[in-house]
């Protein structure tokens, strides 16, 4: 359902769309009964019906109404306006940190990276002092707005929010589809998680404000990613204090017990980093550059056996047998499964049509497959609705990868539907939502449908 200006909505007055995702829209209202505004959270129309996103839904409302902290934003009320849930919010009047990358592509400032970071780790700390882990921290889920002594970060979309009892027994099935670049190991293999997963994100954060991308590292010549590869901050960018690499790495160090073990913790490290302004890597000394090489070994020896563990297609090779190439291939079929590279305008209504991965002339085929390092159009489209439909931030590439796989697998298990691949009927009619286009300009027409 997409609220028009001027409608009245359970009572408030929408001023603006603010954005949407795949758990719905946010927009801009007048609150009724007091002069302010409010940011109006809907949950989507074809998840209304769905009672395990109502209940993510309202979970969120309740757990976060726990909270009251400068740093988190906060619930004002909730409802229900026939059968769409919504949910009226604290509207900051700013943007969000993954915008400010976008706008300094090169990164952030130190001191205002880490400015930023501790700050949404004051709200975080809150957060686990109620017994409340967030569980999808990322830069778009922090918020930046001009204060009266600097700027605000508030910590926003406690979505997937658990409190943390609830969590120690949580399993793959119970995670909506997260970002896999800022998730740590035992998140993405469905093991249980702690505060420590959120200090992992934490880190995964501060290294994309430094570096300008998310921690994911490109493909390597002829071949495949099959890790995630932080990056060093200092090895991007030389006015970084050195000491930030190793505060990074242990945030994001594979077992959590070697992580920081508190948000405090690990903000009072990067605040004691970024004075650490005036030592050269040289000046660090041999041992530490020891330990931040064997922290990142580490890191990355865990994300091998999590990658290993969780593929969702368990072969690295292509449905021929080839090894996998990062050359762009072109459209064709081949015994057995068939490589499908290739997308497709599909008409819905009169003037409006969604883009799908195309196989066999009924653009329907489940012997189709990707495989990782495939890429085309096929994995475009297909990034293009995770992100629009979904809400699922994956890095700007036309590779399918590891993260991508992982945001297919989620969205299965949310939806029951059967591990057939983007061209199977069950993901692309049943798991998928993919975005709605006008034929007279190309643009996005504001809702999402199943493919038909």
């Amino acid at each position: 359902m997409l609220l028009r200006p001027g409608q009245i909505f359970a009572g408030y007055s929408i001023v603006r769309l603010l954005g949407s995702g795949g758990m719905g829209a946010v927009y801009l209202a007048e609150d009724p009964a007091l002069p302010r505004q409010v940011a109006l959270k809907v949950l989507a129309e074809h998840l209304g019906a769905n009672q395990r996103y109502r209940s993510i839904f309202r979970r969120e409302a309740e757990l976060v109404c726990r909270l009251d902290h400068p740093n988190v934003v906060s619930v004002y009320n909730r409802g229900e306006e026939g059968d769409t849930l919504w949910m009226a919010m604290q509207y900051v009047d700013g943007t969000d940190a993954s915008e400010l990358m976008r706008k300094e592509p090169s990164g952030l400032a130190p001191d205002r990276a880490a400015r930023i970071v501790c700050a949404a780790a004051k709200g975080l700390q809150h957060a686990h002092e109620q017994n409340l882990l967030h569980r999808d921290v990322k830069p778009s889920n922090i918020l930046v707005a001009a204060g009266d002594d600097g700027e605000r970060v508030l910590v926003a979309d406690f979505g997937l929010a658990r409190a943390i009892e609830e969590a120690a027994t949580v399993t793959e099935t119970g995670w909506r589809a997260c970002t896999p670049a800022f998730a740590a190991p035992e998140v993405l293999a469905g093991r249980p998680v702690d505060r420590c997963a959120d200090i992992y994100s934490l880190g995964a954060t501060l290294s994309a404000l430094l570096t300008g991308s998310n921690p994911s590292g490109p493909s390597p010549p002829g071949g495949t990613r099959t890790v995630r590869d932080t990056p060093e901050p200092t090895r991007v960018r030389p006015d970084v204090p050195p000491a930030l690499d190793d505060v990074i790495a242990q945030a994001m160090a594979a077992d959590p017990r070697r992580r920081y073990q508190s948000c405090t913790e690990f903000a009072d490290a990067v605040r004691s980093a970024i004075g650490d302004t005036e030592r050269s890597p040289r000046q660090r000394g041999l041992s530490g550059l020891v330990r931040g090489r064997r922290a990142r070994i580490a890191v990355l020896g865990g994300i091998v056996a999590v990658a290993a563990a969780t593929a969702v297609w368990p072969t690295p090779h292509r449905s021929d047998g080839a090894a996998p190439t990062s050359v762009p291939q072109t459209s064709g079929a081949r015994t057995g499964l068939l490589r499908c590279f290739w997308s497709a305008r599909v008409p819905i209504g009169t003037g409006f049509y969604v883009e799908l991965p195309s196989a066999a002339a009924d653009h329907d085929d489940p012997r189709c497959a990707l495989n990782e390092g495939d890429r085309g159009d096929s994995v475009t489209v297909l990034r293009q609705a995770l992100t629009m439909c979904h809400g699922i931030e994956l890095d700007k590439t036309t590779v399918y990868d590891l993260p991508m796989k992982r945001a297919i697998r989620h969205l299965q298990v949310d939806h029951s539907a059967d591990v057939d691949g983007i061209y199977g009927p069950q993901t692309r009619a049943k798991a998928i939502q993919w975005p709605v286009f006008r034929v007279a300009d190309g643009a996005f027409d504001g809702r999402c449908v199943p493919a038909p």
